[in-house]
């Protein structure tokens, strides 16, 4: 029996005390527990906020959400969307894609659509985007 597949989107900020530095630890510490719980996705970074994206068994996105909202590394944590994953991943080859933007415009225009949207947008973008 195969396991339901989950998918979590949300925005943050990064909190006042921690500059930019702190991500590549957000990232080394995320594709370890993603890739050890089945957790596929996306997080963008534009030097202020988060934007990220991720789909995997519910019980490990559930418990990847609370790690999240307990982060002193984030501020103003926004869920964005929340419910199961009708279809395929969309990021299975990234335990945690990572790219950073320059400036706000690209999580901004984001954020102005609607969740699903969104999600089709990011996706779309990933060939654009310097997913590393």
């Amino acid at each position: 029996m195969q396991t339901q597949l989950h998918r979590f989107f949300y925005h943050s900020m990064l909190a006042s005390g921690h500059d930019a530095s702190c991500v590549s630890a957000i990232i080394r510490t995320s594709r370890v527990f993603n890739a050890a719980n089945g957790i596929t996705g996306v997080l963008v970074f534009d030097g202020e906020c988060f934007c990220q994206y991720i789909e995997g068994p519910q019980g490990s996105v559930h418990a990847l959400v609370q790690r999240l909202e307990k982060d002193p590394r984030h501020s103003n944590f926004t869920p964005l969307l929340n419910e199961p994953l009708a279809g395929d991943r969309l990021y299975d080859q990234w335990s945690m894609a990572y790219c950073q933007v320059d400036g706000e415009s690209f999580i901004t225009t984001l954020l102005q659509r609607e969740p699903h949207e969104a999600i089709v947008q990011l996706h779309a973008s990933g060939q654009a985007l310097d997913l590393g």
